[in-house]
């Protein structure tokens, strides 16, 4: 920066700086020599020594009734600034009281296009702590390509965990998945982390907003906790029914037990369906009892099934005594199929008492048909 205008934050003209340095130079003028010197008018250049010899930095003495002006040493400049530093100092305490309390807001910042978001995201990562993922994760591995990797393998080596709400069937490192309803899809994601929220809006061009505040945080951490691991959820239609028999065989288990499948339910979800759950069954090491409705099509179906499948030992039973119901139990889940809804629906529960319940009714069912 100049000189110049570095003096010109002292409160002066450039007219003014002009007649300081003009000084400095010559050692002592009169006020005409300076109005000579810088090509202004005797009285013009008067009134501006005036104010310099008011402000401190310019002096003069009288010799032969001239007065002859001198300016102040530079290093008075210093003397200024801590003139006016103690005056401002002497009157903080009053200019404190008259400030209004300042209320904090959260903090609220919008980021667009993938760039964008990847700054974002990259926040989790630099915070270090276990981030609450609640919404689409297929979406954003859909729009955000390569990056979704990148942002998984750097959170599994940075050690951060997750814990993940979704209707989507996932698996990431260090995440727990805790599946949501059918109905409860979106293709929005919500991150919290600390007393951080990110909310992932995935378009084309995907926009996230970030916000700031312990209060937000809290409650969405609380809203989370709420939807996490409920011990009972329903499913919707043919994709609901295989979530749910999935379910049953994700977790070690040291039996399977269920009643009421039929041939028509077989069809329902599927051969290839069946043998992928099988496959699961069988990788778990968890052996299955099951009793079916006593028709023609269901002894025929699985017959077969018996045969192509280790550890899967069928009976079959009167459809009246079976019930309405396909009932199926592994140590800590049930999964209940109703027939008789007309929009397929299965009902999900982690309830001890129901679980024990179910098995002991299913134990008795057994019996009687190997007593007969």
């Amino acid at each position: 920066m100049q000189k110049e205008k570095i003096l010109q934050n002292f409160g002066l003209t450039e007219a003014e700086v002009k007649l300081y340095l003009e000084l400095l130079k010559a050692g002592e003028a009169t006020a005409t020599e300076l109005s000579k010197e810088t090509n202004t008018n005797r009285t013009f250049t008067y009134d501006r020594l005036k104010k310099l010899l008011d402000s401190g930095l310019v002096s003069y003495v009288v010799k032969d009734n001239k007065k002859y002006f001198k300016a102040a040493e530079p290093n008075h400049l210093l003397g200024i600034i801590k003139e006016r530093e103690e005056q401002v100092k002497s009157i903080l305490p009053e200019l404190e009281k008259l400030k209004r309390p300042r209320q904090e807001g959260p903090k609220v910042e919008l980021f667009s296009s993938k760039k964008g978001i990847r700054t974002v995201l990259n926040l989790i990562l630099k915070e270090k702590k276990e981030v609450l993922i609640h919404g689409s994760i297929t979406r954003f591995q859909q729009i955000m390509e390569e990056y979704y990797e990148i942002w998984n393998k750097r959170r599994e080596k940075e050690k951060i965990k997750a814990r993940i709400l979704t209707n989507e069937d996932v698996e990431l490192p260090l995440a727990k998945v805790d599946l949501l309803a059918e109905e409860e899809k979106s293709n929005i994601t919500t991150f919290t982390f600390g007393n951080k929220v990110i909310v992932a809006l995935w378009s084309d061009v995907p926009v996230a907003i970030f916000i700031e505040s312990k209060e937000i945080a809290k409650d969405n951490t609380s809203l989370f906790n709420n939807l996490w691991n409920r011990e009972i959820k329903i499913y919707s239609g043919v994709a609901g029914i295989r979530r749910a028999w999935m379910e049953l065989v994700s977790q070690k288990s040291k039996e399977l037990v269920g009643y009421g499948f039929s041939w028509d339910l077989a069809q329902i979800y599927g051969r290839e369906f069946s043998n992928k759950w099988h496959q699961q069954r069988t990788k778990k090491q968890i052996p299955a009892r099951i009793i079916s409705y006593d028709n023609s099509n269901s002894r025929k179906y699985f017959d077969v099934r018996m045969m192509e499948h280790k550890k899967f030992n069928i009976q079959f039973l009167d459809k009246d005594l079976c019930g309405p119901a396909c009932i199926t139990l592994s140590d800590n889940l049930i999964v209940e199929f109703l027939y008789t809804e007309k929009k397929f629906r299965v009902i999900v529960s982690k309830n001890k008492e129901m679980i024990k319940v179910y098995r002991k009714y299913f134990e008795t069912l057994w019996k009687k048909i190997k007593k007969e």
